[in-house]
């Protein structure tokens, strides 16, 4: 195993300096399989200089997409408060991430609306929103946690109430009907139940 092992980082290590070498002596050099290559005439600093931001008009009833972009929201690392002996005291693995809601534009109007009524108890006096977790002892999965709860809470607030037809209130009606004619044999059953043991002489 230990020569194996010495050969695979001999064999890398030639790797890497033939490549340095080649290198230096053909500084252009350009596979034909590059972009450049590919596409000679295209702007490779596109996407670099190009922002996709997309904006929600207030006006249509657009859908969120999932998309959260990270420079409009704070992520901060504060340590833990669970157990987990040192680690807790000595490194910063829970996340908090907050944002202000009314100001975030990645998030449509109408839901928004809905958002500041269905977690009020998330939202701070000043209007941000914040979520923490601590679920793994990784900075980064805690971070991916806290973006997958504010999704599911946008989702969650964009979800429009269904309307009631009359057939579907009959259904409801009925459903309870049921419901309360078997609790009420059950209540009876317990009550005969209780009277025969009370009263086996």
């Amino acid at each position: 195993m230990a020569l194996r092992r010495l050969r695979s980082c001999l064999t890398q290590l030639q790797l890497t300096t033939s490549q340095r070498n080649f290198a230096r002596l053909y500084p252009t050099y350009k596979s034909k399989y590059s972009i450049e290559n590919i596409y000679p005439h295209s702007d490779q600093n596109f996407l670099r200089r190009v922002e996709f931001k997309h904006t929600y008009s207030n006006d249509i009833e657009e859908e969120f997409t999932g998309y959260i972009p990270l420079e409009e929201i704070s992520i901060k690392a504060v340590r833990g408060s669970g157990p987990g002996g040192q680690n807790v005291n000595k490194v910063s693995t829970k996340v908090e991430v907050r944002f202000h809601v009314e100001s975030a534009d990645w998030i449509p109007k109408w839901i928004k609306e809905n958002l500041v009524e269905n977690e009020k108890s998330r939202i701070t006096k000043d209007g941000y929103l914040v979520v923490t977790s601590e679920k793994t002892r990784n900075q980064m999965l805690n971070q991916a946690d806290c973006l997958a709860k504010i999704r599911e809470m946008v989702f969650n607030s964009s979800k429009k109430p269904v309307e009631m037809t009359e057939e579907y209130k009959q259904v409801l009606q009925k459903r309870f009907k049921r419901a309360n004619m078997v609790r009420l044999r059950r209540k009876r059953e317990d009550k005969l139940k209780k009277f025969y043991r009370s009263n086996i002489d």
